[in-house]
């Protein structure tokens, strides 16, 4: 049996994922992403890269849970959205991300608030993590991540959701128009 402080590899964190108790929790989700360790090569099928956008390209997807790779040129941003009712737990593989926080309308989270309706965001801070750092948000947690690399570096990171995203809320930052979207995700070059 493995020790909690073992390394696991990206396959090892899906298996490790598959036994937990449901339902999630967040610290038990977080301790199992914070061993993840990969091989060099181990992502390669995964990296695409795209001077368009971020690239979000599966790994694993499940009924409980699904497993993305996501890569950031510099300069890159996800918009500024929430993650419906899942758990999201992040690993910086390479390079450096930054997270950026939003309270919506005074209460944190703009319960109830529905595509076409408008929100005041506010800022409410933001957050480095380097490679072997784990980030991880809940649910209606408002954020935006991003690479804003100055160098050029590209941001590579590994995304756990639990359960998987079917749709996000996603803001406008200059007039909080809300919009509801469902993620755009590749499949690996196998």
């Amino acid at each position: 049996m493995m020790t909690t402080t073992s390394t696991l590899s990206l396959a090892q964190v899906r298996d490790a994922l598959l036994i937990l108790p449901q339902p999630f929790q967040r610290g038990a989700v977080q301790d199992v992403v914070e061993r993840l360790q990969t091989a060099p090569g181990e992502l390669d099928p995964y990296l695409n890269f795209s001077s368009s956008g971020y690239t979000r390209t599966q790994f694993y997807h499940g009924p409980l849970y699904e497993i993305l790779v996501l890569c950031w040129r510099a300069g890159q941003a996800s918009p500024i959205h929430d993650h419906a009712a899942s758990i999201c737990s992040m690993a910086v593989i390479q390079g450096t991300c930054s997270s950026e926080v939003f309270h919506l309308n005074g209460d944190g989270h703009g319960q109830g608030l529905q595509a076409g309706e408008q929100a005041k965001l506010e800022p409410a801070g933001s957050a480095s993590c380097g490679a072997g750092q784990i980030l991880t948000v809940e649910g209606r947690d408002i954020h935006r991540i991003s690479n804003r690399d100055d160098g050029g570096e590209d941001l590579v990171t590994v995304h756990v959701y639990l359960p998987p995203i079917l749709t996000i809320r996603c803001f406008d930052e200059e007039t909080g128009l809300c919009r509801v979207t469902e993620p755009r995700t590749l499949m690996p070059r196998l």
